[in-house]
């Protein structure tokens, strides 16, 4: 019999969650970064490997803001 491993539900202690969302010069258009994406006007929470967060705040036409537990 297989055991179910409870913390495969659970993000991996090295993931940063973000809420990403474009800014208001990028308008309408859909942005992707670091394998991640769609993002668009409407705030979209995330969770991201740390390469992958230091990418989106890299990027002028993300606004990005980490979450805290």
């Amino acid at each position: 019999m297989a055991r179910a491993d409870k913390t495969a539900a659970q993000p991996a202690a090295s993931t940063v969650r973000l809420m990403v969302r474009t800014v208001a010069a990028l308008g309408d258009m859909p942005r992707y970064r670091a394998n991640l994406g769609p993002f668009g006007r409407e705030p979209k929470l995330i969770e991201a490997e740390p390469w992958q967060a230091e990418a989106l705040r890299a990027d002028p036409m993300l606004a990005v803001a980490e979450v805290k537990d």
